[in-house]
C-alpha cells in the first residue's frame, strides 16, 4: 500500500503537465491563426488601395485632353507600375485562398487591359474604355466580397 501515494502523485503530475501542454498548444494555434488573419487583412487593404491608385491614375490619364496619344501611352505605362500592385499580387498568391487569388487576378487583368487600350489610343469617351470601367466595377465588387468572406466579415457589416 505504500506504492499508492507515489503512483497517484506521479499520475497527477502527468495529467497536470499534459493539460498544460495541451492548453499551450491550443493557445499557440489560436495566436497563429489571429496573426495570419491580421496579415491577410493588411495585405487585402494594401492591395485594394494599390488597385484604386492605379484606376485613379488611368482615369486621370484617360480624361486629360492635354496628352497626345503617345504621351498618354507613356504616362499610363509609368503610372501602372508605381502603386506596387505587382508585388502585392505575389504576396496574395502565397497567403490568400484560391477564391481571393482568382478575383484579384480578374480585377488586375482588367486594369491591365485598360492600360493597354489607353496605350493604343483610347480615351475616356471610347467604348472600349467605358466597357472596361464597367467590368472593373463588377470585378472589384466581387474581389471585396471574397476578401470579406475570407476575413469572416458579414455581408451586412
Amino acid at each position: 500500500m505504500e506504492w499508492i501515494s507515489p503512483v497517484s502523485t506521479a499520475l497527477g503530475a502527468g495529467i497536470g503537465v499534459g493539460a498544460t501542454l495541451l492548453a499551450d498548444r491550443l493557445r499557440w494555434r489560436r495566436e497563429r491563426e489571429d496573426r495570419a488573419l491580421e496579415t491577410r487583412q493588411q495585405l487585402y487593404a494594401e492591395y485594394s488601395a494599390a488597385l484604386s491608385r492605379i484606376r485613379t491614375a488611368l482615369n486621370e490619364a484617360a480624361n486629360d485632353p492635354g496628352l497626345s496619344g503617345e504621351e498618354r501611352g507613356a504616362r499610363v505605362r509609368e503610372l501602372f507600375l508605381a502603386p506596387g500592385a505587382y508585388e502585392l499580387r505575389h504576396q496574395l498568391a502565397i497567403l490568400a485562398p484560391q477564391e481571393v487569388i482568382a478575383a484579384s487576378s480578374t480585377a488586375f487583368k482588367l486594369l491591365r487591359d485598360t492600360r493597354d487600350r489607353l496605350v493604343e489610343g483610347a480615351d475616356a469617351e471610347s467604348a472600349a474604355y467605358v466597357g472596361l470601367e464597367d467590368a472593373y466595377d463588377a470585378a472589384i465588387a466581387e474581389l471585396r466580397r471574397v476578401m470579406r468572406k475570407d476575413l469572416g466579415v458579414s455581408e451586412g457589416a
